[in-house]
C-alpha cells in the first residue's frame, strides 16, 4: 500500500462516498418518479437485472442476504411489479427470476438521473472518472470478497 495513504485519508474517501451517495439518493430532495425500494430490495433489483434467469439461490449467496430475508424482498419486488419469477424451463420444479418492464424503466429514470447528477458535478472536465470506477470497482469487490 502507498505509504502515503493513511488511516485518515482512507477514512476521508469513505467519507466522501457517503456524501455523494446522500447527493445523488433518488428518495432525497429531489425524489424521482421510480418505484421506491428499500435498501435490500435495491440489493436484489440490481442482482436480478444484472443477472438475468438467476435463482433465488444463486441471489442469496451473491447479496450475503439470509433466504428469508431475500424471500421477503423478493415477494416484495414481485407485489410492486419489479421482478418476475418464472419457471425454470430446464427444470420447472425451480424459480427464475427477470426484472420486468417497470423495473427498466425505473432503473433508467435513475441511471439518467444519477449520469446527470455527476455530469453536473464534474462539468467539462471528466477525466479521471474511469480510473475513480476502478478504484471503487476494486473497492466495491474487496469488501465484498
Amino acid at each position: 500500500m502507498d505509504p502515503a495513504v493513511t488511516d485518515d485519508v482512507l477514512a476521508e474517501l469513505a467519507d466522501a462516498v457517503l456524501r455523494i451517495s446522500r447527493e445523488v439518493d433518488p428518495h432525497g430532495t429531489t425524489a424521482l418518479d421510480i418505484v421506491p425500494l428499500t435498501g435490500t430490495e435495491a440489493l436484489v433489483m440490481r442482482w436480478v437485472d444484472m443477472h438475468p434467469g438467476t435463482s433465488p439461490s444463486a441471489t442469496a449467496e451473491a447479496t450475503a442476504l439470509h433466504r428469508s430475508n431475500l424471500s421477503v424482498a423478493l415477494r416484495s419486488l414481485v407485489a410492486k411489479g419489479m421482478v418476475d419469477r418464472r419457471p425454470d424451463p430446464a427444470d420447472a420444479r425451480l424459480v427464475q427470476l427477470f426484472s420486468t418492464e417497470r423495473a427498466q424503466v425505473s432503473i433508467a429514470i435513475l441511471h439518467a438521473h444519477w449520469a446527470r447528477k455527476l455530469r453536473d458535478a464534474l462539468g467539462a472536465d471528466t477525466a479521471g472518472v474511469q480510473a475513480a470506477l476502478t478504484l471503487l470497482t476494486r473497492i466495491d469487490d474487496g469488501l465484498r470478497g
